[in-house]
């Protein structure tokens, strides 16, 4: 009789990967951090993942969003942060800044649109972002708020950024802006303690 050779069993073709524009709406937090890992890579994908992000309960897989967002560091992906300052979430509002702050330049476009955002409480999160930018052009913001917004808190805000990165020769800036508002002896307050950390 003769003997039947047996070939060896192919392997089954290996799945497509789902696509992780789709799988960013799955139903499972592990699915939805791996998607967020992959659009990482998409320069386009910053609108999805902002979307995403607004509504997504699971924080582990917020964290991974944000984390994309950062690495996609375009003007759309910072525009769409700035966009969560105002949200209710504490913690969401705190991780955009928190991501911002890590963008550098790519920041600065948005910056703009944001520092003239009707709502002061959102002007005061964006000049919080200031404060670690790690670009020149954070102190020049800091210091055309002081002079120019007409809010208090916003202008408080400011000093404390130039607290923390304002040179000697900002001295008089940072007393003008005391003298702007003086029904609010908090932001005198406020810039002599800064006027002394500079100098």
């Amino acid at each position: 009789m003769a003997l039947v050779r047996k070939h060896p069993a192919l392997p089954a073709p290996a799945e497509a990967p789902e696509d992780p524009r789709i799988a960013l709406e799955g139903p499972t937090a592990a699915g939805r951090r791996d998607a967020a890992h992959r659009l990482a890579a998409d320069p386009d994908a910053a609108g999805l993942l902002a979307d995403r992000l607004a509504r997504e309960a699971d924080r582990s897989v917020g964290e991974a969003i944000l984390g994309a967002l950062g690495r996609i560091g375009t003007p759309a992906a910072a525009e769409r942060l700035f966009g969560l300052l105002g949200s209710e979430d504490v913690w969401l509002r705190n991780a955009a800044i928190e991501t911002l702050q890590e963008m550098d330049a790519a920041v600065l476009c948005a910056l703009e649109r944001a520092l003239a955002d009707p709502d002061s409480d959102r002007r005061i999160f964006a000049v919080n972002v200031l404060v670690s930018l790690r670009h020149p052009a954070a102190a020049t913001y800091a210091r055309r708020v002081l002079a120019e917004d007409g809010h208090v808190n916003v202008c408080a805000a400011a000093l404390d950024v130039l607290a923390e990165i304002g040179t000697p020769e900002m001295v008089p800036e940072l007393e003008a802006a005391a003298a702007r508002f003086p029904d609010a002896p908090f932001l005198r307050f406020a810039a002599r303690a800064a006027c002394r950390r500079i100098t």
